[in-house]
């Protein structure tokens, strides 16, 4: 398809009915994209609506609503969800990495003393597939002031894109070490005097919220489908399990870790 400000009424009218639609769908489905560029925005708008007008009639009510919603729009936040709307009558799925954020990035004040817990925490995932789910651990890691994020075995590295991708820029904020196997990242732990702290479902885990927490502390996650082995839930010294209320026994690994360094950092004291 040509770029879109290159149709005139002639060329647009000129396209199949299909085609047409499809010229109407990018059109819309680019505005999320500008939705910070005032000037790029409107100009798409104004294409859209010229498509509309060509179309005579024909055109499909989902985009003849999404330009009335648009004009009624005052804020960007408006008008992300009347483009939310629009994709859903389409029946597309946003995934987290398509959704425009606001940036509010940059150094800012932070409490010492949760600063210097925080950087007495470092993560170790034990053989994680998901990229995403890496990425996402990054980005708290680095919202949080974690030490360092070790990845053992499998587990993707910041080379790969959809890690870069779910991770929102992090990457290059926080120090992260890849190790073969996940006995060794225990090993080097201990030698730097962490203690070890599995994060993990198993029958021996203590709630997160009756443990107390001794830093420097190590927090270890397992694979999404198979956990932490036997063998290096031995290796540890505390397994903490998240008390769940429902029919599913645990969360998304990395939503788990968020809780976990969170409340570790933020709730829980040192013991005396």
């Amino acid at each position: 398809m040509k770029p879109l400000h290159s149709y005139s009424r002639a060329k647009f009218l000129a396209l199949s009915p299909d085609s047409q639609i499809k010229t109407l769908n990018k059109l819309a489905l680019a505005l999320d994209e500008v939705l910070n560029d005032r000037e790029r925005l409107l100009q798409l708008i104004a294409q859209l609506k010229d498509c509309l007008e060509w179309m005579d009639g024909s055109a499909p009510q989902n985009a003849i609503q999404l330009c009335l919603e648009l004009d009624s729009a005052s804020e960007p936040r408006q008008l992300s969800e009347s483009l939310a709307r629009y994709k859903a009558s389409l029946g597309l799925n946003l995934k987290d990495t398509q959704l425009v954020l606001r940036q509010f990035d940059g150094p800012r004040p932070a409490d010492p003393r949760l600063l210097s817990r925080s950087r007495q925490v470092l993560v170790i995932l034990d053989n994680l597939r998901s990229a995403f789910n890496v990425g996402s651990i990054f980005r708290t890691a680095e919202c949080l002031g974690l030490q360092a994020v070790w990845l053992c075995g499998v587990t993707p590295v910041p080379a790969n894109p959809a890690l870069a991708k779910t991770a929102r820029g992090t990457c290059e904020y926080v120090d992260w070490r890849h190790f073969d196997a996940t006995e060794e990242a225990i090993a080097q732990a201990r030698s730097e005097g962490y203690q070890v702290c599995a994060l993990e479902t198993s029958p021996e885990a203590v709630s997160l919220y009756q443990s107390a927490f001794e830093l420097p502390l190590a927090i270890l996650v397992g694979n999404e489908s198979w956990g932490i082995s036997p063998g290096i839930l031995a290796l540890c010294d505390s397994i903490i399990a998240l008390p769940t209320l429902g029919w599913k026994n645990s969360l998304n690994v990395a939503v788990a870790l968020s809780v976990g360094a969170y409340h570790i950092v933020c709730a829980s004291q040192v013991p005396a």
